[in-house]
Formats: C-alpha cells, structure tokens, sequence
C-alpha cells in the first residue's frame, strides 16, 4: 500500500501548487530565528469563559494578526497540552479538533494556537511572500506556544506538554531548542531540519527561482543544536511512506541525538488523518505527567471535548 499512501503526497503538492505562488518571491533572505524571537512582542489577555482569543503581535516585520483557543480541563492543576497546526492549515484548529473528538475525557488543559497569515488562502500567500515573514511567523508561533503554556501555568496547570504537526512539529522542537520550558515535547510528522524538506523533496518546487539554497539550510537546520539538547523530553511520530518529512532522513536525526521514533505505515497526508494514532502517541506521552489520583472517575466531570 505504499503508493496508496504517497498518491497522497503526490496529490497534495500538485494542488497546492495551483493555488500558491513561488514561495519568498518577493525576498529570500531574512535575519536569524533568534533575532526574530527576540523582537516579538506580544500580550495575552486573562483567561475567561471564551474560548477563542485575538493577539496581536510586534515582528521584525511588523505588526501581525495571531490566535489561540483554550479548552480549560476538570480541575485546574491538570497539565496543560498546547497543540500547533501545519502549514496552510485552514481552519487552523481542524486537525486540533479531530485529534479530541472524543467522548472520553482529555486529562489536561488543551489549547491549539494559530501561526500568523493563517486566516485564509490569500493571507498564507503573503506569509510565504517572503523569506523574512516566514520566519516571523515561526518566531511569534514559538513566542505565543509560550505564552499560553505560561497562561495555563498561572490558571494552575502542573507541567506541559506542547505538539503540533508537520510545520506544527517543526515549532516545538523550535520551542524545545529556543526555550525549553516545557516537560514534554511530541513532534507529529516533523523533524529537526525544514530546510530538507523545503530543499531536498518535492517541495522544492514551490521556492521562488532566487531562492538561496545555503542560505535557507543556515536558518532552518536545527539538527547540530537538537543534539546538543536535552532530547530525553522529546517523544516524535514519523510516517514511513512520508514524501514530505522523509521518513529515512528524519529517524536517523532523531537516531543520531538516541531519541526513538514511534512510527505509522502511512504518507504524510494520510499520516495527518490518522486522528486516532496520533491521539494515542500524544495521550501516551501525556500520562507521565498526570498525577495518578488525578485519574479515573474524578475526570468525568471534563465535559468539554464531547460533540
């Protein structure tokens, strides 16, 4: 079934392509990731019975539109589970959302944050327009993940564990390289390297003809600082047949820093469709954090994620 799986991919990349032009067309170079998280500013207003929130943001780039929504658990010292979407995601909490559906009690705090330019199609193209606002976009991502994780602290959250997929994975172990205050980090479908999938895969077609080679693989390969980091907190899912996030080349960086890899017999699109799976990866890594008199029957008043 492994052409099954990467039709998929296959089939993504070519509708993608006919609605998205070149990426960082209109700029290809851009300052360093630090230099960008340094300059972010932003401000989360207190939580309250809404679940959806507005920020905005002070970039390198300017000001920037971004979001979240928080689903508070049972009791306020459950763990806080902040989730990222992928690249294009729209709406951005789709695979947030199918990821929780269930009738079973989460026993967290769950919150899914928007990246920048991800309101709809045209915006996602001005967030791709140059190579400068992609990376404020990963940089205010990995200060608004923080930021919401910090917010459930002081609602009374014990521990954290951040995710996200495909782009949304490449994030947190951004947040985990840059900031690291999170107990567990759970990469779905991504690794430490987004320049290789921008370079080395198909996607290469979607970059602008002037975009520098040498100089996108200096600004989006984490791989030397990933393993010179605590990678014990790091917990990641690959998909074997994954045209996008190269199944070989990303377990052997993840290999190469002695972190194991749970993998699915599916593409990368087909992989980000299996709500299930990667519901079980993500609840499994969960549970460590999860005080075990905080199991059990004391969940059933979590309510909140039922249809």
């Amino acid at each position: 079934m492994r052409w099954f799986h990467e039709s998929f991919d296959r089939l993504h990349v070519h509708l993608v392509s006919r609605v998205m032009p070149s990426a960082f067309r209109h700029g290809s170079t851009s300052p360093t990731l630090h230099d960008h998280l340094a300059a972010v500013r932003l401000t989360l207003p207190p939580l309250t019975t809404e679940r959806h929130y507005r920020v905005t943001a002070q970039t390198l780039i300017g000001p920037v539109e971004t979001g979240y929504q928080v689903r508070l658990g049972g009791r306020a010292d459950l763990p806080a589970l902040v989730y990222h979407h992928g690249i294009a995601e729209m709406p951005y909490d789709k695979s947030f959302r199918l990821i929780f559906r269930t009738r079973q009690p989460i026993p967290a705090h769950l919150a899914a944050v928007q990246a920048p330019f991800h309101r709809s199609w045209l915006t996602v193209r001005e967030g791709t327009s140059t190579f400068s606002h992609f990376m404020a976009m990963c940089a205010v991502s990995v200060k608004l993940m923080e930021a919401v994780r910090g917010l459930l602290a002081e609602h009374g959250a014990q521990g954290s564990l951040l995710s996200g997929t495909s782009l949304g994975g490449f994030i947190a172990l951004l947040h985990h390289l840059l900031l690291g205050t999170a107990d567990r980090y759970v990469p779905l479908l991504a690794g430490p390297d987004l320049s290789h999938i921008m370079l080395d895969t198909h996607f290469r077609r979607f970059l602008a003809p002037q975009a520098q080679a040498e100089h996108i693989q200096s600004r989006l390969d984490y791989r030397q600082a990933f393993e010179a980091s605590d990678t014990r907190r790091v917990f990641p899912l690959l998909a074997r047949y994954d045209l996008d996030v190269a199944y070989d080349y990303h377990e052997a960086c993840y290999a190469a820093s002695g972190v194991s890899v749970v993998t699915l017999q599916r593409g990368h699109i087909t992989g980000a469709m299996a709500f299930g799976a990667l519901r079980q990866h993500l609840l499994t890594c969960l549970a460590p954090l999860v005080h075990p008199a905080k199991t059990g029957s004391q969940l059933e008043g979590n309510a909140w994620l039922r249809p």
